[in-house]
């Protein structure tokens, strides 16, 4: 299904002339191209159905913040940098990392924080490069500031970007018309696909795209960076910061944080590609390994210069691996529920029904030695009480859905016996933590090609072949599989942040 999206995607770049899709200047067609490719998954992945008719269906909807009143907040440096922090020791720590005169920032969402590190939250895909990062050079890690998400306790404290201050002295763009958008509506209908396309709302998104860019740029300008690394770019703010380094030549990059395939609409596939690259797009995207890296550049329009990658690993499973911590009290808790029996992990898709008719009858079906550690996804995790309830109405008790949703996911893979899903980047990490997979999801048999050739993986669609799979992998020894989709060498970040510090373009 990602193989129909991406092919439906090339077809409108072989129908519209992407290179007169412009807005002040800028290729909007990168903004298009995420819409159209959002959509895409919803109808043909996530929800081919419809929300609400399938049994059990949940709908998936974003984090929430509560809503607070008025936070206390100090300027962090001089006031017209607009950085603010409601915590001064932590703003201490920030500024002594080099907050204010960095060579290398570091851009997080609160929404990225799904880990817990020595007690306070922890974003993994950026804070574990980070971590690398600091012993080379001073950097700066940068939120924007919201009273909801500021007070939460951060591993590694962030300065937080109020805008308002932030924008005092800033010349913003015109409002600017989406050149050509006339093109798009009869291209998408030629191909195929019924996709509605609001010109007003496109244009109000571009608009806020330049005005953030503006207040980026101007922040970046007083900074001065060589390097900015985010994790997924393909939202208003992310193309900002984006486009704001483009402006300023700071090089800007993009953080792997899940399997992205070789058909993702966001990184693969850019078949129009100018020869200096989109503006709302990263320069570089930071690849697990040679695989992904293969995968963002075979297809990609020869000649255009950006939006390559560079082989990094995973910062955040090398740490777990090479650096393992004791285990904490929920850890240790979570140990003693669980003794005597079997781990199976199952990381859960943000699917119509998260819980498949044939996964629950091999949950029913299978040795009551057997716990299934069923793991939310991200974007479900404020919807376990319904998947829960979805549970309970099949009388299913030999299940743990909360600890194995909140707990993080490197010790609970150690903690794993075997792991299944219908088609999570889970199964790359777990292969490198020695656990074989078993996919439930035809998906999977686009995404893991090289895994299921080398039985690393193995399509198991109905409940019985799940069950004979988990029951051959629990008897096999748990030897390292051949898996190189993880560069697993130690130095793998290291050498990436050399190259990407030291040349800086």
């Amino acid at each position: 299904m990602h193989a129909e999206a991406i092919a439906i995607l090339t077809d409108l770049e072989q129908r519209v002339d992407t290179s007169k899709l412009l807005y002040g200047g800028v290729s909007y067609w990168p903004l298009v191209r995420q819409k159209i490719w959002s959509l895409l998954m919803e109808r043909l992945v996530i929800n081919p159905k419809g929300i609400g008719t399938g049994p059990g269906a949940v709908a998936n909807t974003n984090a929430e913040w509560p809503e607070v009143g008025a936070v206390d907040v100090g300027a962090v440096g001089t006031p017209y940098l607009g950085f603010v922090h409601p915590d001064g020791a932590a703003a201490g720590q920030a500024v002594a990392a080099g907050a204010l005169n960095p060579k290398a920032i570091f851009i997080v969402r609160p929404e990225e924080y799904m880990d817990m590190v020595d007690g306070a939250r922890f974003a993994k895909t950026v804070d574990s490069v980070l971590e690398r990062a600091v012993a080379r050079c001073p950097v700066a890690k940068i939120e924007i500031a919201d009273p909801r998400t500021i007070q939460f306790a951060r591993t590694i404290p962030s300065v937080f970007l109020h805008l308002a201050k932030a924008s005092r002295g800033v010349v913003f763009d015109p409002p600017y018309r989406l050149e050509n958008f006339d093109a798009i509506p009869p291209a998408l209908k030629a191909a195929g696909v019924d996709i509605p396309f609001n010109e007003p709302n496109l244009t109000d998104d571009m608009g806020k795209i330049f005005y953030l860019a503006r207040i980026f740029e101007n922040t970046l300008k007083r900074l001065a960076p060589t390097v900015m690394f985010q994790s997924i770019y393909y939202h208003i703010v992310g193309m900002a910061w984006v486009l704001a380094c483009r402006r300023r030549n700071v090089l800007a990059v993009d953080i792997q944080h899940g399997r992205l395939g070789p058909n993702e609409g966001h990184y693969t596939q850019l078949t129009t590609a100018p020869p200096e690259g989109y503006h709302l797009m990263p320069d570089l995207v930071w690849c697990w390994g040679r695989q992904t890296k293969h995968d963002i550049e075979v297809d990609k329009k020869p000649g255009c210069v950006r939006h390559g990658g560079i082989i990094g690993g995973n910062a955040w499973l090398a740490r777990w691996r090479y650096r393992p911590a004791a285990a904490t009290p929920e850890l240790q808790a979570f140990d003693r529920y669980c003794a005597g029996r079997r781990r199976i992990l199952v990381s859960l898709q943000p699917l119509e029904s998260p819980i498949g008719m044939e996964l629950l009858k091999a949950i029913m079906k299978a040795p009551k030695d057997w716990l299934w550690l069923l793991r939310v996804h991200p974007l479900r995790r404020h919807t376990m009480s319904e998947i829960s309830d979805i549970l309970v109405n099949a009388n299913v008790t030999n299940v743990e859905i909360e600890q194995a949703t909140n707990l993080p996911l490197f010790p609970l893979l150690a903690r794993t016996d075997h792991h299944v899903t219908a088609f999570s980047s889970v199964s790359v990490e777990a292969a490198a933590f020695d656990i074989r997979t078993s996919l439930i999801g035809s998906e999977g048999l686009q995404i893991f090609g090289p895994q299921l050739a080398r039985d690393i993986f193995r399509f198991t669609p109905i409940a019985p072949m799940l069950l004979a799979h988990i029951r051959e992998s629990l008897v096999l020894p748990r030897t390292p599989l051949d898996d190189d989709f993880i560069d697993m060498r130690r130095e793998a970040a290291d050498r990436a942040l050399d190259i990407l510090l030291g040349e800086g373009k």
